[in-house]
Protein backbone atom coordinates (compact mmCIF):
# COMPACT_ATOMS: atom_id res chain seq x y z
CA UNK A 1 0.00 0.00 0.00
CA UNK A 2 2.84 2.40 0.82
CA UNK A 3 4.45 1.61 -2.52
CA UNK A 4 1.19 2.35 -4.34
CA UNK A 5 0.79 5.63 -2.42
CA UNK A 6 4.31 6.68 -3.36
CA UNK A 7 3.70 5.87 -7.02
CA UNK A 8 0.49 7.90 -7.01
CA UNK A 9 2.19 10.77 -5.19
CA UNK A 10 5.02 10.89 -7.71
CA UNK A 11 2.55 10.76 -10.61
CA UNK A 12 0.55 13.61 -9.06
CA UNK A 13 3.74 15.63 -8.53
CA UNK A 14 4.43 15.55 -12.28
CA UNK A 15 0.96 16.85 -13.15
CA UNK A 16 -0.10 19.13 -10.28
CA UNK A 17 1.29 21.93 -8.06
CA UNK A 18 2.77 23.63 -11.11
CA UNK A 19 3.90 27.25 -11.23
CA UNK A 20 4.39 28.22 -14.84
CA UNK A 21 7.00 30.68 -16.05
CA UNK A 22 6.31 31.82 -19.65
CA UNK A 23 9.41 31.63 -21.83
CA UNK A 24 8.91 34.51 -24.19
CA UNK A 25 10.32 34.28 -27.68
CA UNK A 26 13.80 35.74 -27.88
CA UNK A 27 17.30 34.50 -27.24
CA UNK A 28 17.59 31.01 -25.86
CA UNK A 29 19.08 30.62 -22.38
CA UNK A 30 21.54 27.95 -21.24
CA UNK A 31 22.28 27.41 -17.54
CA UNK A 32 25.09 25.28 -16.12
CA UNK A 33 24.54 23.72 -12.69
CA UNK A 34 26.64 21.51 -10.42
CA UNK A 35 25.15 19.20 -7.79
CA UNK A 36 26.89 18.32 -4.49
CA UNK A 37 29.64 20.75 -5.55
CA UNK A 38 32.88 18.78 -5.74
CA UNK A 39 36.01 20.86 -5.30
CA UNK A 40 36.76 20.54 -9.03
CA UNK A 41 33.44 22.20 -9.88
CA UNK A 42 34.41 25.16 -7.70
CA UNK A 43 37.78 25.42 -9.43
CA UNK A 44 37.91 24.11 -13.00
CA UNK A 45 34.17 24.43 -13.55
CA UNK A 46 33.91 27.99 -12.29
CA UNK A 47 37.06 29.08 -14.14
CA UNK A 48 35.75 27.74 -17.45
CA UNK A 49 32.43 29.54 -16.98
CA UNK A 50 34.20 32.76 -16.10
CA UNK A 51 36.44 32.47 -19.18
CA UNK A 52 33.21 32.76 -21.20
CA UNK A 53 32.01 35.67 -19.04
CA UNK A 54 29.36 33.34 -17.63
CA UNK A 55 28.31 32.19 -14.18
CA UNK A 56 26.75 28.97 -12.92
CA UNK A 57 24.59 27.58 -10.12
CA UNK A 58 26.08 25.33 -7.44
CA UNK A 59 23.68 23.20 -5.34
CA UNK A 60 25.20 22.59 -1.93
CA UNK A 61 24.70 19.93 0.73
CA UNK A 62 26.21 21.40 3.88
CA UNK A 63 26.82 17.90 5.21
CA UNK A 64 29.26 17.21 2.36
CA UNK A 65 31.49 20.21 3.11
CA UNK A 66 35.16 19.21 3.37
CA UNK A 67 34.18 15.59 2.78
CA UNK A 68 34.49 12.96 0.06
CA UNK A 69 31.54 11.97 -2.10
CA UNK A 70 31.73 9.33 -4.86
CA UNK A 71 35.55 9.40 -4.40
CA UNK A 72 35.56 13.14 -5.18
CA UNK A 73 36.77 15.76 -2.66
CA UNK A 74 33.97 18.21 -1.97
CA UNK A 75 33.85 21.96 -1.58
CA UNK A 76 35.09 23.98 1.35
CA UNK A 77 33.26 26.93 2.88
CA UNK A 78 35.96 29.24 1.50
CA UNK A 79 35.42 27.87 -2.02
CA UNK A 80 31.66 28.50 -1.77
CA UNK A 81 32.28 32.02 -0.53
CA UNK A 82 34.59 32.68 -3.49
CA UNK A 83 31.94 31.43 -5.88
CA UNK A 84 29.39 33.80 -4.38
CA UNK A 85 31.82 36.72 -4.43
CA UNK A 86 32.47 36.06 -8.13
CA UNK A 87 28.79 36.19 -9.01
CA UNK A 88 27.88 32.51 -9.11
CA UNK A 89 24.60 31.34 -7.58
CA UNK A 90 24.57 29.11 -4.49
CA UNK A 91 21.56 26.80 -4.18
CA UNK A 92 20.23 24.29 -1.66
CA UNK A 93 20.51 20.52 -2.21
CA UNK A 94 19.37 19.44 1.30
CA UNK A 95 21.90 19.09 4.10
CA UNK A 96 22.34 15.32 3.89
CA UNK A 97 21.68 14.66 0.19
CA UNK A 98 18.24 13.37 1.14
CA UNK A 99 15.98 11.54 -1.30
CA UNK A 100 12.94 13.79 -0.97
CA UNK A 101 10.55 11.25 -2.51
CA UNK A 102 11.28 8.73 0.27
CA UNK A 103 11.72 11.00 3.29
CA UNK A 104 9.01 11.96 5.77
CA UNK A 105 8.11 15.64 5.76
CA UNK A 106 9.36 15.96 9.34
CA UNK A 107 12.78 14.63 8.34
CA UNK A 108 12.87 16.73 5.19
CA UNK A 109 11.88 19.94 6.98
CA UNK A 110 14.66 19.35 9.52
CA UNK A 111 17.18 18.69 6.75
CA UNK A 112 16.22 21.88 4.91
CA UNK A 113 16.53 23.83 8.18
CA UNK A 114 20.02 22.43 8.84
CA UNK A 115 21.16 23.47 5.39
CA UNK A 116 19.71 26.94 5.85
CA UNK A 117 21.54 27.22 9.19
CA UNK A 118 24.74 26.23 7.35
CA UNK A 119 24.21 28.98 4.76
CA UNK A 120 23.43 31.63 7.36
CA UNK A 121 26.41 30.68 9.53
CA UNK A 122 28.72 31.07 6.56
CA UNK A 123 27.06 34.22 5.17
CA UNK A 124 25.86 32.57 1.98
CA UNK A 125 22.64 33.70 0.34
CA UNK A 126 20.48 31.13 -1.43
CA UNK A 127 16.97 31.05 -2.82
CA UNK A 128 16.78 28.05 -5.19
CA UNK A 129 16.71 24.30 -4.66
CA UNK A 130 17.58 21.13 -6.59
CA UNK A 131 16.06 17.79 -5.58
CA UNK A 132 18.83 15.22 -4.93
CA UNK A 133 18.62 12.40 -7.49
CA UNK A 134 15.89 14.47 -9.19
CA UNK A 135 13.51 12.60 -6.85
CA UNK A 136 10.35 14.24 -5.56
CA UNK A 137 6.74 13.50 -4.70
CA UNK A 138 3.71 15.74 -4.24
CA UNK A 139 4.27 16.65 -0.54
CA UNK A 140 7.95 17.50 -1.09
CA UNK A 141 7.16 19.50 -4.22
CA UNK A 142 4.50 21.50 -2.37
CA UNK A 143 6.75 22.11 0.63
CA UNK A 144 9.71 23.15 -1.50
CA UNK A 145 7.50 25.62 -3.39
CA UNK A 146 6.86 27.45 -0.10
CA UNK A 147 10.53 27.62 0.89
CA UNK A 148 12.35 28.30 -2.39
CA UNK A 149 11.93 30.61 -5.37
CA UNK A 150 12.24 27.56 -7.63
CA UNK A 151 13.04 23.85 -7.55
CA UNK A 152 15.07 21.94 -10.14
CA UNK A 153 14.67 18.27 -11.03
CA UNK A 154 16.36 16.16 -13.75
CA UNK A 155 14.09 14.70 -16.53
CA UNK A 156 16.24 15.99 -19.40
CA UNK A 157 15.63 18.07 -22.50
CA UNK A 158 15.14 21.76 -23.09
CA UNK A 159 12.08 23.72 -21.96
CA UNK A 160 10.15 25.61 -24.62
CA UNK A 161 7.15 27.89 -24.21
CA UNK A 162 6.91 27.58 -20.45
CA UNK A 163 8.73 26.05 -17.49
CA UNK A 164 7.41 24.81 -14.15
CA UNK A 165 9.25 26.77 -11.45
CA UNK A 166 8.38 23.99 -9.00
CA UNK A 167 10.07 21.36 -11.18
CA UNK A 168 12.54 22.85 -13.65
CA UNK A 169 13.84 20.16 -15.99
CA UNK A 170 17.59 19.70 -16.40
CA UNK A 171 19.78 17.74 -18.78
CA UNK A 172 22.74 15.62 -17.65
CA UNK A 173 26.17 16.75 -18.82
CA UNK A 174 28.10 13.54 -18.18
CA UNK A 175 31.28 12.60 -20.01
CA UNK A 176 30.39 8.92 -19.78
CA UNK A 177 26.87 9.09 -21.22
CA UNK A 178 26.03 12.45 -22.84
CA UNK A 179 26.92 12.40 -26.52
CA UNK A 180 28.35 15.45 -28.29
CA UNK A 181 25.53 15.24 -30.87
CA UNK A 182 22.95 15.42 -28.07
CA UNK A 183 24.56 18.52 -26.59
CA UNK A 184 24.69 20.23 -29.99
CA UNK A 185 21.08 19.34 -30.86
CA UNK A 186 19.71 20.56 -27.54
CA UNK A 187 21.55 23.88 -27.69
CA UNK A 188 20.45 24.36 -31.31
CA UNK A 189 16.83 23.74 -30.31
CA UNK A 190 17.18 26.15 -27.40
CA UNK A 191 18.59 28.86 -29.66
CA UNK A 192 16.05 28.33 -32.44
CA UNK A 193 12.96 28.15 -30.24
CA UNK A 194 13.94 30.65 -27.57
CA UNK A 195 13.90 27.94 -24.93
CA UNK A 196 15.73 27.29 -21.69
CA UNK A 197 18.25 24.48 -21.34
CA UNK A 198 19.62 23.67 -17.89
CA UNK A 199 22.63 21.36 -17.74
CA UNK A 200 23.63 19.58 -14.55
CA UNK A 201 26.80 17.71 -13.63
CA UNK A 202 29.03 17.09 -10.61
CA UNK A 203 32.83 17.06 -10.83
CA UNK A 204 34.83 18.70 -13.63
CA UNK A 205 37.99 16.69 -14.18
CA UNK A 206 39.94 14.86 -16.87
CA UNK A 207 38.92 11.52 -15.34
CA UNK A 208 35.37 11.99 -14.03
CA UNK A 209 33.15 9.29 -12.59
CA UNK A 210 29.74 8.38 -14.00
CA UNK A 211 28.20 11.70 -12.92
CA UNK A 212 30.91 14.15 -13.90
CA UNK A 213 32.05 16.08 -16.94
CA UNK A 214 35.45 16.80 -18.43
CA UNK A 215 36.80 20.32 -18.95
CA UNK A 216 36.68 19.63 -22.70
CA UNK A 217 33.00 18.65 -22.66
CA UNK A 218 32.02 21.62 -20.51
CA UNK A 219 34.06 24.02 -22.65
CA UNK A 220 32.48 22.62 -25.82
CA UNK A 221 28.95 23.21 -24.48
CA UNK A 222 29.89 26.75 -23.44
CA UNK A 223 31.44 27.47 -26.83
CA UNK A 224 28.40 26.19 -28.76
CA UNK A 225 26.02 28.22 -26.58
CA UNK A 226 28.04 31.37 -27.25
CA UNK A 227 28.35 30.66 -30.99
CA UNK A 228 24.56 30.27 -31.23
CA UNK A 229 24.04 33.57 -29.36
CA UNK A 230 22.40 32.02 -26.30
CA UNK A 231 22.40 33.81 -22.98
CA UNK A 232 24.39 31.87 -20.37
CA UNK A 233 22.89 32.59 -16.97
CA UNK A 234 22.61 31.06 -13.50
CA UNK A 235 19.15 29.65 -12.85
CA UNK A 236 17.85 32.53 -10.72
CA UNK A 237 19.16 35.09 -13.21
CA UNK A 238 17.51 33.16 -16.04
CA UNK A 239 14.17 33.35 -14.23
CA UNK A 240 14.58 37.11 -13.90
CA UNK A 241 15.53 37.33 -17.58
CA UNK A 242 12.34 35.58 -18.69
CA UNK A 243 10.18 37.55 -16.25
CA UNK A 244 11.53 40.87 -17.51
Amino acid sequence: MISLYKKLSRFAARHFAQRWLPLRKGRGVVSFTFDDVPASACQEGAQLLESYHARGTFYVCGGLTDGIEQTQPCHSVQALQRLAENGHEIGCHTFSHTNCANASMALLDEDWRKNQDFFEKNELITSGFAFPFGAYDLPSKLSASKLFSYSRITAGGTQVGRADLNALRAQALYADSTEADTILALIQQTATEGGWLIFYSHEVTATPGLWGTTPEQLESALRIARQLSCEILPVQKAIEYFKN
